[in-house]
């Protein structure tokens, strides 16, 4: 069973990760979503989230700064990862419990079997804050990259730091 968006806020309150919600109409890209954080005045940086699959069936989300640029063929090298391309939405719904649009670091809550190889782009370190849908993409939360990593710690999901301007593995957790 998946959580709601409702469970999972509840769930970053119960863990102490601190958060902000903001509300909006069904956001698809990035271009949508620059137009909602300019009139609802969120702070942070967006992020865009890539659910891919390789030629042998491995599964890996990539949450990225909006404004890097992803090269999955050269990215799919360094992550030994033959024919990185995106999955289907059957895969994304059963391993992570949401529908294309809504993808987001937050739902690998429902990675139970820890099959989604989670990788995050350094640049988001650097900012103070990044903002990430709530499991729906009719809302965003804005939270620290801290507070990302303190989630990440409490559903014990292993991660990996990328660096996509230098095309590297910066640290494996």
């Amino acid at each position: 069973m998946f959580f709601t968006q409702e469970q999972l806020l509840e769930y970053l309150t119960a863990h102490s990760i601190a958060y902000k919600l903001y509300t909006h109409a069904p956001l698809f890209t990035c271009e949508q979503a620059l137009e909602i954080i300019e009139q609802l005045k969120m702070p942070g940086m967006g992020v865009k989230n890539l659910f891919l699959k390789d030629d042998k069936k491995k599964l890996y989300l990539i949450v990225a700064a909006y404004t890097t640029c992803v090269d999955l063929k050269t990215t799919g090298n360094v992550l030994q990862a033959k024919g990185l391309r995106f999955a289907d939405a059957t895969l994304l719904m059963h391993h992570l419990g949401v529908e294309p649009g809504s993808v987001t670091p937050l739902a690998l809550i429902h990675d139970k079997e820890q099959k989604v190889q989670a990788i995050i782009d350094a640049n988001l370190f650097k900012q103070e804050y990044i903002q990430v849908h709530p499991l729906k993409n009719s809302a965003t939360v804005v939270i620290t990259p801290a507070d990302l990593v303190t989630f990440l710690a409490s559903i014990n999901k292993r991660y990996l730091v990328y660096d996509f301007t230098k095309n590297e593995i910066i640290k494996s957790f």
